[in-house]
């Protein structure tokens, strides 16, 4: 999530920097109707939201493949990346594939701001996504779904500092990630890797400053593979999408992750 940006940046209605970048061009519409529902209380969708977005996009065939049943986004915010995940596997997002109602997976989309899942679940029912549930909850603690998720995403609280702004459940808990900005991220490692279905794909968005290639080393350690998806300078920060992959199940043979 974006920092809050520093004082000589433009800044948005909503008083945060606007993105540096231009939202991916198939995901425009769904980020303008995002923007417009969010209020004071929401992380509106910026460089980071775009960033993991193009980083499906780029894997569409790989989670297609995978015919998923069930995805959830930890930390959901305005909802714009589950909506966009679903456009995705729809092959909405690429002219290389053929779109179409192929894959209706049910959409677990998570957060423990309220106003973050009223904004979200209003933006998946605008958008159609008529099998996608919004609950409020910290992180994994409301699921029962252990090894069951083929696609889990999250763009987590990932900025440095003081363990006061992560305290409560406004805004400031979308982008306050403490010490390192990894005190959420690391309680967030284990959890996630619970939820990965045999072939399942767990996609993390993170920051240089985070130690990324630690952040690797410890999921490997649980048993999955680990890339980088993506990685690019966005503004002030420099952004990374991590990739994760549970081996085995019959779709592993099909989704060839580096």
């Amino acid at each position: 999530m974006a920092s809050g940006g520093a004082e000589d940046e433009d800044l948005d209605e909503f008083g945060d920097p606007e993105p540096a970048t231009a939202p991916p061009a198939w995901a425009a519409d769904l980020i303008a109707d995002a923007r417009a529902r969010v209020g004071l209380e929401v992380y509106p969708p910026s460089d980071d939201t775009f960033l993991l977005l193009e980083a499906l996009a780029a894997d569409a065939a790989h989670l297609r493949a995978l015919r998923p049943s069930l995805c959830i986004e930890i930390g959901c915010g305005s909802g714009a990346v589950s909506a966009g995940l679903l456009e995705v596997l729809q092959g909405r997002a690429s002219s290389e594939l053929p779109a179409g109602e192929f894959f209706v997976p049910l959409i677990l989309a998570i957060d423990k701001n309220p106003s973050a899942v009223a904004s979200a679940a209003g933006l998946l029912r605008a958008r159609e996504a008529n099998r996608a549930d919004c609950i409020r909850a910290s992180l994994t603690c409301a699921l029962r779904v252990r090894g069951a998720a083929e696609v889990v995403v999250c763009n987590p609280p990932y900025v440095p500092g003081e363990k006061e702004e992560m305290d409560g459940c406004g805004i400031s808990v979308s982008w306050a990630g403490g010490d390192r900005g990894r005190e959420v991220i690391d309680v967030l490692l284990p959890k996630a890797a619970e939820l990965l279905a045999p072939g399942g794909l767990f996609y993390l968005v993170c920051l240089a400053e985070n130690a990324p290639e630690e952040i690797m080393e410890v999921m490997r350690g649980l048993g999955l593979k680990a890339s980088v998806a993506k990685r690019e300078t966005r503004g002030m920060e420099d952004l990374l999408i991590l990739r994760f992959q549970r081996p085995g199940g019959p779709a592993a043979a099909a989704v060839r992750i580096p």
